[in-house]
């Protein structure tokens, strides 16, 4: 027989605390500016995509170069929201830095 140790036993928990766990860095302030630039970057990209396939798609339907209307109401609606989400977010984000700043002035 083959000898087991105990902490082969021992169920694994993700909150079990072991000694090889790396060190986080902290992030500089710089560094989480960039990542959030990155990422608002990325997302302003994806929703302006969106916004230009549902544009192609309504051009392509209106010349008759396709029939299936179902793909471009569903283009359409996906950009919609996109678009929606967005200035939704934009707005919070505005008023956010509104309310940062006038916190600052009492």
């Amino acid at each position: 027989m083959t000898p087991i140790s105990i902490n082969e036993l021992m169920p694994k928990s993700q909150f079990m605390i072991t000694k090889e766990e790396p060190k986080e860095e902290i992030a500089s302030s710089k560094q989480l500016v960039d990542s959030f630039s990155t990422a608002l970057q990325k997302q302003l990209k994806n929703v302006n995509d969106l916004l230009g396939e549902a544009d192609k798609l309504t051009q392509m339907l209106a010349t008759g170069e396709i029939e299936n209307i179902h793909s471009v109401m569903i283009a359409a609606e996906k950009a919609s929201i996109a678009l929606n989400f967005t200035m939704t977010m934009r707005d919070k984000i505005i008023r956010a830095y509104e309310d940062t700043l006038a916190m600052g002035g009492r």
